[in-house]
């Protein structure tokens, strides 16, 4: 806390008005992140005005390309042990819950006009979206070896909406 004053140019203090701890202001730093990611995320979705599944497709591939680019979030998104305090429980449900609420509205929709399989529980449906999600921001950020180095990571996004799509398109429930 007090390099953080000092990097600030304010008392040793007055960090701890706002912040009881570190832990508080690094929660909150990474809040903010996570604010700005689903903020800017929506900002690309003309949900109502488009067809939901178009809503979904730009929902996921914006959401990764804003992740990718903002080095805190993609920190985030990517669970960099690194950068990151463990067992941060505010954050992790706060992304739970941003996420979860734009993609549930979406998904939900499809199912109530059978455009997706209604065989699989939402919540496996959701799991397996985040955990795609992750992965490709996990391989733009080279945390995995076997990530291509080669192509563009919007290319890797539109081939795992393909396969994703064709998986809940495939039978309708």
């Amino acid at each position: 806390m007090s390099e953080i004053a000092d990097k600030a140019c304010v008392s040793k203090g007055l960090p701890y008005v706002y912040f009881p701890s570190k832990h508080e202001l690094l929660d909150a730093v990474q809040l903010r992140a996570i604010n700005n990611w689903y903020a800017e995320t929506e900002k690309h979705l003309q949900i109502g005005e488009e067809p939901p599944i178009e809503s979904l497709k730009k929902g996921f591939k914006y959401s990764i390309l804003y992740s990718a680019r903002d080095p805190i979030c993609r920190a985030i998104m990517a669970q960099d042990p690194k950068l990151l305090l463990p067992n941060s429980e505010k954050l992790r449900a706060e992304i739970v819950r941003m996420n979860d609420a734009g993609f549930t509205r979406l998904f939900e929709e499809l199912r109530k006009r059978r455009i997706i399989r209604t065989d699989i529980p939402l919540t496996d449906v959701l799991t397996i979206w985040r955990i795609t999600h992750d992965s490709l921001i996990h391989i733009h950020t080279d945390t995995f070896s076997w990530g291509s180095k080669n192509r563009a990571l919007e290319d890797l996004i539109d081939s795992a909406l393909e396969v994703l799509l064709s998986g809940l398109l495939g039978k309708k429930g």
